[in-house]
């Protein structure tokens, strides 16, 4: 219909994306990272969780670790000769993306191990001792899913686990760092509260919010049948690497398009975001 058609735009490039970053970046020397584990399904399931990983790194602020390769579910066949194991990289021209954007930084899993945490940087959150990767391993490249599962649950060990679970709650990305944006994030939870699910629900059924509509009224159709924000606090920002885990078990799988995930205060964020993915 005419209707439909005056909301739909062309694809168009803006040269001024490429130079975005994150109000979220730490301006410091200090760089922070944001690992995490492949989905446990299939190409499908492992690409949603890698490409919300990617948003999440960009919208932190943080430079994303990519997993080595490794088998993947489905994809790890053994015929002679066949390639059988891989990394993101293999799917998605991730050093073209970092060169072109000011924002995204990339480093491998290897690059990680030997510059943080060979080095003793990194302690047990139990001991706090310094920690070192299972048999001083910093080359996992090659290695068989169940390997990498070990790699996997040492990472757990020593850096901040965040349980956001996609079925209770979206993540909430403040404008600015600090103490203020998380506090007005939470104001804003509050008030979407004083309205029930249902009729939520009803109210924005085919009755949109614009991408630059009020931030209240964005999460209010955002949060749909979930019951809270997962705020990205102070804790978080301060944290010097943040681990996402990749199963059922841990509560935190990332198997959500991050559209549906990812909460911006800044509306100009969010579009940005989703352009990004777009492109890319």
């Amino acid at each position: 219909s005419r209707e439909d058609a005056a909301e739909m735009v062309y694809w168009k490039d803006i040269p001024t994306d490429s130079n975005y970053v994150s109000p979220l970046k730490n301006d410091e020397e200090e760089i922070k990272y944001l690992t995490f584990e492949p989905d446990q399904g299939g190409w499908n399931n492992i690409r949603m969780a890698m490409e919300t990983a990617v948003t999440l790194a960009h919208a932190m602020g943080r430079t994303l670790v990519l997993p080595p390769s490794q088998g993947m579910y489905l994809l790890h066949k053994n015929e002679k000769g066949q390639k059988n194991r891989f990394t993101f990289s293999d799917f998605f021209h991730f050093d073209s993306v970092e060169t072109e954007h000011a924002g995204v930084d990339i480093i491998s899993m290897k690059e990680f191990l030997e510059k943080e945490i060979m080095s003793g940087q990194m302690v047990d959150k139990i001991t706090l001792k310094p920690t070192f990767p299972p048999g001083n391993r910093t080359d996992w490249d090659g290695v068989q899913r169940d390997m990498a599962k070990k790699l996997d649950k040492w990472f757990r060990t020593f850096t901040t686990n965040p349980i956001w679970s996609f079925d209770r709650c979206v993540v909430g990305m403040p404008a600015k760092p600090g103490p203020e944006g998380p506090k007005h994030l939470a104001a804003l939870d509050k008030k979407v509260k004083e309205v029930n699910m249902q009729k939520r629900s009803a109210k924005y059924t085919g009755n949109p919010v614009s991408v630059d509509g009020p931030p209240l009224e964005r999460l209010a159709e955002m949060y749909n049948h979930r019951s809270k924000i997962c705020i990205y606090d102070e804790q978080f920002q301060d944290a010097k690497v943040m681990h996402m885990m990749g199963d059922n078990d841990s509560g935190a799988r990332l198997l959500v398009h991050f559209y549906a995930f990812l909460f911006f205060e800044d509306w100009k964020q969010d579009v940005w975001t989703k352009r990004f993915v777009r492109d890319h």
